[in-house]
């Protein structure tokens, strides 16, 4: 049974939690599966607004979907949750994320 059927397992008993969530969501990412990552780090957001780490993977599941906007949406408001919760290093690689997509899509526009 691999990692992923093994959380898909526990989430069907019953035990879901964003921390399984952002868990499968890890493991079905490195699958290259972002669609089905993207839905359950946006139910861990959902269940848990405050987790600064489903909001970062979640911007870079959208990136990787060619969703721009929405990975900038999700990095804008999981650098604000970082910042009130004083996760300073979610809070520092979102801040990244957000100029390096802002650049890339300036260049875009440009080119």
């Amino acid at each position: 049974m691999t990692m992923i059927e093994k959380l898909l397992k526990m989430l069907e008993d019953g035990k879901d939690a964003p921390l399984l969530r952002f868990s499968l969501a890890k493991a079905l990412m490195a699958a290259r599966q972002f669609d089905d990552a993207a839905q359950h780090l946006r139910e861990a957001v959902h269940q848990d607004h405050d987790y600064s780490a489903a909001w970062a993977a979640l911007g870079e599941c959208l990136m990787h979907l060619g969703d721009d906007d929405g990975a900038v949406a999700a990095w804008v408001e999981g650098s604000a949750v970082a910042m009130k919760k004083g996760d300073i290093q979610a809070k520092r690689q979102m801040d990244v994320r957000l100029r390096r997509a802002q650049s890339r899509r300036l260049t875009v526009r440009q080119g």
